[in-house]
């Protein structure tokens, strides 16, 4: 079946356009719950004076996030193109720069990690909506999938963060630029400390979102 584009089209064409998309069957399937919701129906239980001041001030931070994975990702194509002249042009590479690439790709990736849970863009399965039709009980199993992703980056967050704060706490130097290498382990304690708050405000927003569904179906039985 298809549906149409939320993109704007472009000259020349200048007409609405279409994407196949095998998923979508009658009943169509119902979107994912994210992080940080846009317009959903059970968007006005989020709309407390509170919340939409916390709202506020996480887009403000996010915005700062985003700001960060744009300047690593310049700056690390930055510095390869350097190394790529030094080593091929110049016939003189300089180590150094190697050391500075993992830095950058370290905190590009584990920000980019905080960035895709946020917005829910990370890989996921579609055969669960090609089998199961009932939404209420795909909002469950995708709820349950969040459980279990959030025990999975609880239990490898742990373990990475122990070893950030020992590299830290030893004071370790990087063998050439002789930089602390908490520079490059703080990006595990920041991707996976953002990644773990933004899977439990997924969660929350899937109770409330299965609660309203829920309640929707029990009045639709009643009546």
């Amino acid at each position: 079946m298809i549906k149409q584009s939320r993109q704007r089209p472009r000259k020349p064409v200048e007409s609405d356009s279409y994407i196949y998309d095998p998923e979508l069957s009658s009943p169509e399937p119902p979107d994912r719950v994210v992080a940080i919701p846009g317009e959903l129906d059970f968007s006005d239980e989020l709309d407390s004076p509170r919340l939409k001041k916390f709202r506020d001030v996480e887009s403000k931070l996010v915005n700062v996030l985003f700001g960060a994975v744009v300047i690593f990702s310049i700056s690390l194509t930055t510095i390869m193109f350097a190394q790529v002249l030094l080593r091929y042009v110049f016939k003189s590479p300089f180590v150094g720069i190697e050391e500075v690439a993992l830095l950058f790709g370290a905190w590009l990736y584990f920000l980019g990690f905080v960035c895709v849970t946020r917005n829910g863009e990370h890989i996921h399965g579609g055969v669960l909506t090609l089998v199961v039709k009932q939404p209420n009980t795909i909002r469950i199993v995708r709820f349950v999938m969040s459980i279990l992703t959030t025990i999975a980056c609880a239990i490898f967050g742990y373990f990475a963060i122990k070893y950030a704060l020992f590299e830290i706490q030893t004071g370790r130097l990087s063998s050439y630029m002789r930089w602390p290498k908490g520079l490059w382990s703080s990006s595990l304690i920041v991707g996976f400390a953002g990644t773990f708050i933004y899977l439990i405000f997924q969660m929350v927003n899937q109770v409330i979102d299965l609660r309203f569904y829920l309640s929707i179906d029990r009045r639709a039985r009643d009546d």
